[in-house]
């Protein structure tokens, strides 16, 4: 009974999580092409530089608590009291920080407007405070409903407000604007609607209960953190700044799919995987059904992603884009690398063992740095090319590692994802080699639209040719209410 119970509210909060992020992506992606016709590479490369330490902070921000605090079963007032002045006292602490290194960041990336950016930037922490609690306690009553219309309405007013600014000639303050009134709406959001309030209290012995385990989150947050960033960090100080705008807009568009669709799907499973830590029968069958939900929905997107770039980006960002296409097709295997790497990630903290990640990410830490600083010179191509082949190399290594812990065999693995891989094979390359003998001549919009109807239809009849129990696996999720 339990078993079910759980995957009938699980299966419900990924509906709507996806249902709201499907259309909050489609909502970013609009607001994105808008901004790339009315701004220049150099605009996203520089907001992307900003980005790198108000990230930071909030990688940092909530020092590792909120795992434990959804992880944990028994909990009381106490616990959120002294997290929400825990939050508050950071908020202090990265606001100074940031305001005050702003002059050393604008000279390490040699742009003076990087100081007035992040110091405008920085009230963004007091705002994360405000609504920490309240994000960890939707969560862990599973109230995705909710949280998926509040993102939905904060894109909006990010949306809104960037190209208005965009519009007015505002430049890169149009990204600064967007961000603070994105996160202003969706504070506001989040506590009127969950309609708890915690009073800062501060308790030492509480929080050593709750850093005990966070500690360890908390470094492999960090190193997390500088494995996505370090790229940035080396494309945006020595390749300037408008490799570093391809590269940020590239990776944007690949992590779309992993926050929107895989972030979300495990967002929603967590606690889920939490509540059946000490069942492995019931852990090992909520992660076969999440794997299998999951790889349905990423890998015909990068696949698709990869064979249809060059149309997408002249029709989308126009000519000033080039070089974002090879750029975007082989940040599509970053992407795929981290979708799975999140599964993996949430296993192992959901079991209550998070050393294992952070071994990995300082392992793959220390290759990326060595890599970085011997490839850096010979271009962005390089530079994304040797990020793609590290990660999916250490993606692998952490697949093994988790499935290893779970007892879950391999060749059970390798069953439940060969419906999405052999489809999304079938599906790119007959499609490939159709556009490139055929296709060719049409102009790139109905070019573009005739492959991506065509792959969504050999990708359907493929995977359910391959597999005939995804017809029971559709109807149990579309008929869960």
């Amino acid at each position: 009974m339990q078993e079910r119970t759980l995957q009938q509210k699980s299966v419900r909060g990924v509906k709507w999580q996806i249902g709201t992020e499907i259309l909050a992506r489609g909502i970013q992606l609009a607001t994105i092409f808008v901004l790339a016709r009315l701004l220049m590479p150099a605009d996203f490369g520089l907001i992307g530089m900003a980005l790198i330490f108000t990230q930071l902070a909030y990688v940092l921000f909530d020092m590792g608590l909120s795992v434990p605090l959804i992880q944990k079963k028994d909990l009381e007032a106490r616990h959120y009291q002294t997290a929400f002045s825990v939050f508050l006292l950071l908020a202090i602490v990265f606001y100074t920080a940031v305001f005050s290194a702003a002059p050393l960041a604008a000279r390490f990336f040699k742009n003076e407007q990087l100081i007035s950016i992040l110091r405008w930037l920085s009230v963004i922490f007091f705002l994360y405070a405000l609504r920490g609690v309240a994000a960890i306690r939707l969560t862990k009553q599973l109230r995705f409903r909710a949280m998926g219309v509040l993102q939905l309405i904060s894109v909006l007013v990010y949306g809104a407000i960037a190209i208005a600014l965009a519009l007015n000639g505002a430049g890169v303050w149009s990204f600064v604007a967007a961000i603070i009134g994105q996160e202003l709406v969706l504070t506001a959001a989040f506590l009127l609607v969950l309609k708890e309030w915690y009073a800062p209290v501060l308790s030492r012995s509480t929080l050593a209960e709750l850093t005990g385990f966070g500690a360890t989150v908390f470094v492999t947050r960090i190193t997390g953190y500088l494995n996505v960033n370090l790229p940035n960090i080396v494309i945006g100080r020595w390749l300037g700044e408008s490799a570093l705008g391809f590269y940020s807009v590239g990776y944007q568009l690949v992590d779309f799919p992993v926050q929107r669709i895989s972030k979300n799907i495990l967002r929603v499973m967590f606690p889920t995987f939490s509540k059946v830590q000490d069942n492995p029968q019931e852990f090992n069958y909520f992660y076969q059904e999440t794997l299998r939900g999951l790889l349905l929905a990423v890998l015909p997107i990068f696949a698709g992603m990869a064979l249809v770039a060059p149309e997408f980006v002249n029709i989308f960002y126009g000519p000033n884009w080039q070089p974002l296409i090879p750029v975007l097709q082989i940040l599509t295997i970053v992407g795929l690398s981290r979708s799975l790497w999140t599964l993996s990630s949430v296993v192992f903290l959901a079991k209550g063992r998070p050393q294992t990640e952070l071994k990995i990410n300082l392992a793959y830490f220390v290759s990326l740095l060595i890599v970085l600083s011997l490839v850096y010179a010979a271009g962005l191509q390089a530079v994304v090319s040797s990020v793609a082949l590290l990660i999916f190399s250490f993606m692998l290594v952490f697949l093994l590692s988790s499935l290893k812990m779970m007892k879950f065999s391999l060749k059970q693995w390798i069953k439940t994802a060969r419906a999405p891989l052999l489809g999304s094979v079938l599906m790119a390359i007959p499609l490939w080699a159709l556009k490139m003998q055929i296709l060719m001549h049409l102009n790139m919009l109905p070019r573009l639209l005739l492959i991506i109807a065509l792959a969504g239809l050999l990708y359907v009849v493929s995977v359910l040719l391959i597999d005939r129990s995804l017809f029971s696996y559709l109807r149990r999720i579309m008929n869960s209410k």
